[in-house]
């Protein structure tokens, strides 16, 4: 059940060579290698910043666009110079013109286009962009990796991260700008927002920080008449804190196997409902990756009034399970609710619907670009499928829509304005750096004509 979120010499020369002094050729040699690897470097400290056109961000506004997007620090193409750290935000309107700030160092980060504005954090600040302007929120931490960003309905942004003591950080900001702060210890898991709570689905194992509550609880729950099981499976609210424990909603006896990795689910009221998968062998997957898991489909359904839990196997039309596999998995999917129908698309582009009341599933599709190389990433509305793809040949950047009901992929605009971020060049020397588009928000109620 674990988010296992799962997102990087030396040289010497002998001084003689089967008994024969050869030293100073293979000095020359190195002499000459070293002021070559010196104008490279020379050329690439000067790329990052200084060839690209950049808007200081407290000038960056809204304006005319309609689509935000955050580009991550880049890796080294040959793997043994240290990635970049530095994070771009980008602006684009509906002929792809951009607007670009740097906003320093920073390793994870969401972007989220709420009513009030563009909302995206720093390395220790949280900004939002409005047509005024951009405004600075400064923060308490340094170097905090974030897993989500939330809207809630009353306007507020809520920031989830890790935080030092193997647990979570919750930054609340404020409608008046300032920042609230909540932190828990000793938890991980599957985490989401329902109504304006932000929830954890986790076991006592992995966040041993409420096993006392959730035993406390299970008991009540059941009378005392059972055995207490060894591990429990819980729903803990991680905005409601005492003492960096967050209050236990719901308990469960855990069941061997079921995982997920996600940032939301569905939720109706008191009940949340979570596409999951049953390992096939419990065993072997404690030691497999997330993406990579074999079983079949599930969903966990919490009752937060009740407190109680109920797995619904998923199956097809003709009665089938739906298997996962790494080929087809459900890992860190964006999702929406459609009447009592949830529809998702996986970090991977496994596009699924199911129901949430019978478990009747689908697969529908899987999501290629033409050419992409690299991680494409997703937006989702009631109608369909948002992509922001990164062709490899070229960079080119597409913003490509497909409907959830089977309907082709068509474009919605590209650009090559963003090539020279993605993969930046001095002159004839690449830089040997390549970065990723980390994620991408739509403005409210722009669909681009796609739908």
């Amino acid at each position: 059940m674990s988010a296992r979120n799962d997102e990087r010499r030396e040289a010497g020369a002998d001084e003689q060579e089967h008994g024969h002094p050869k030293k100073p050729r293979r000095s020359r040699r190195w002499a000459l290698l070293v002021v070559v690897l010196s104008v490279a470097a020379l050329a690439w400290s000067c790329v990052p910043q200084g060839t690209f056109s950049k808007t200081p961000v407290s000038k960056l506004a809204i304006g005319d666009a309609v689509i935000a997007v955050r580009l991550s620090g880049g890796q080294s193409w040959s793997g043994l110079s240290a990635p970049l750290h530095d994070n771009w935000i980008m602006l684009l309107d509906e002929q792809a013109r951009q607007k670009t700030s740097l906003i320093g160092e920073r390793t994870g980060g969401d972007i989220l286009w709420t009513k009030n504005g563009i909302s995206y954090g720093g390395p220790e600040e949280n900004y939002l962009t409005t047509d005024a302007g951009t405004s600075v929120i400064k923060g308490k931490f340094w170097g905090r990796y974030e897993i989500q960003r939330y809207g809630l309905p009353d306007g507020r942004t809520v920031v989830v991260t890790l935080s030092g003591a193997g647990g979570h950080r919750l930054e609340s900001i404020e409608l008046d700008g300032s920042v609230e702060y909540a932190e828990t210890t000793s938890t991980k898991g599957d985490i989401g927002l329902c109504g304006s709570r932000i929830l954890l689905i986790t076991e006592t194992e992995e966040s041993p920080r409420i096993k006392s509550a959730a035993s406390a609880m299970y008991t009540a729950q059941s009378g005392g008449d059972s055995d207490q099981p060894e591990a429990l499976a819980a729903v803990a609210q991680l905005d409601e804190i005492n003492d960096y424990e967050p209050r236990v909603l719901a308990v469960a006896p855990k069941i061997d196997g079921l995982y997920s990795g996600q940032t939301m689910f569905a939720c109706d009221g008191d009940v949340i409902t979570m596409p999951t998968i049953q390992a096939a062998d419990p065993e072997s997957a404690k030691k497999t990756n997330l993406p990579d898991l074999k079983g079949t489909m599930v969903l966990q359904r919490w009752d937060l009034a009740t407190g109680q839990r109920t797995i619904i196997p998923v199956r097809d039309e003709q009665g089938n399970p739906i298997e996962l596999n790494r080929d087809r998995n459900i890992f860190r999917y964006k999702g929406v609710q459609v009447g009592r129908e949830y529809r998702f698309i996986s970090e991977d582009g496994h596009a699924f619907s199911v129901d949430l009341d019978s478990g009747q599933g689908r697969y529908l599709f899987k999501y290629a670009g033409p050419g992409t190389g690299q991680r494409t990433v997703y937006q989702v509305s009631e109608t369909g499928v948002y992509a922001l793809e990164d062709r490899w040949a070229d960079h080119h950047v597409t913003l490509a829509y497909r409907p959830w009901d089977g309907g082709e992929r068509r474009e919605v605009f590209s650009t090559d304005k963003m090539a020279g971020y993605i993969e930046p060049r001095s002159g004839l020397i690449e830089a040997g750096y390549l970065r990723e588009i980390e994620s991408f928000a739509l403005r409210p109620g722009w669909d681009g004509g796609a739908q």
